[in-house]
């Protein structure tokens, strides 16, 4: 499949004030060959309007009762469509998300959602969720509940968990793309209990954006209260986004 592209990223207009504006400038002068930080700390989520990324989507389903998995695959297309400003000025991007099940059909639109630059962080509202996927500045030391702007009930898998950065600006190869540079954003990581698999983290690449989205909750296999077997999947469900494509629409 062949990938469209272009390395020009115009910069996005963010209404801040003179101190926000000038911390952020220090910022990105003194990290701009340090290994630590892109030069601008937009760079991990860039938006542009025509700017497109293609998904391929697998989805194991695992139920009590049912020896195996149900498993579903479609594709994905995130295009940002328009842009608009808030009460404080700020440029507000409109993503519109299509789906397809295999590259023979058309897309269909299923939802759109909204994405925002702050100085600080970048905001997404998602089916009714503000989320804060990305913090600046990026550093291992860094971490933040991406969940602040809203209420996670106490048995959804992400509550009361907290981001944090790994492998920065690392090259990463997704089958036949290659990132010259990569974020990892790790959201949860309970993977060696043996009540429950927990796993939940997102990649990014400079100037493309998400490239990754690894989304899994498992529960292992009970029967009267005692466990049957060795962490023998009782129900939950793995959903992993993968890139295939990307670039800006003509």
């Amino acid at each position: 499949m062949k990938v469209t592209f272009t390395k020009k990223i115009r910069r996005i207009s963010t209404v801040v004030s003179g101190l926000a504006l000038g911390a952020m400038l220090m910022f990105q002068s003194c990290n701009k060959d340090s290994g630590t930080d892109p030069i601008s700390p937009y760079n991990y989520y860039p938006l542009e309007i025509g700017q497109f990324q293609i998904y391929q989507v697998n989805e194991e389903v695992y139920s009590a009762g049912n020896a195996n998995p149900v498993l579903k695959a479609w594709q994905e297309r995130d295009e940002v469509t328009s842009v608009s400003q808030d009460s404080a000025g700020t440029k507000v991007f409109i993503v519109s998300r299509y789906t397809r099940n295999t590259a023979a059909q058309s897309w269909q639109k299923t939802k759109e959602y909204s994405v925002r630059h702050d100085p600080d962080k970048v905001i997404v509202n998602l089916d009714n969720e503000v989320l804060m996927p990305l913090v600046f500045p990026y550093s291992p030391q860094v971490t933040w509940d991406g969940y602040r702007y809203f209420k996670v009930e106490d048995t959804d898998p992400r509550h009361n968990t907290l981001h944090k950065y790994e492998n920065i600006n690392q090259a990463l190869a997704i089958d036949n793309l290659n990132f010259d540079k990569t974020i990892k954003v790790s959201e949860r990581a309970d993977t060696a209990g043996i009540v429950q698999f927990r796993l939940g983290y997102k990649e990014y690449a400079a100037n493309v954006g998400l490239i990754v989205d690894e989304q899994t909750n498992f529960d292992y296999l009970q029967e009267n209260g005692e466990f049957v077997g060795y962490r023998i999947i009782g129900s939950g469900t793995r959903r992993v986004r993968k890139i295939i494509e990307y670039g800006i629409a003509q």
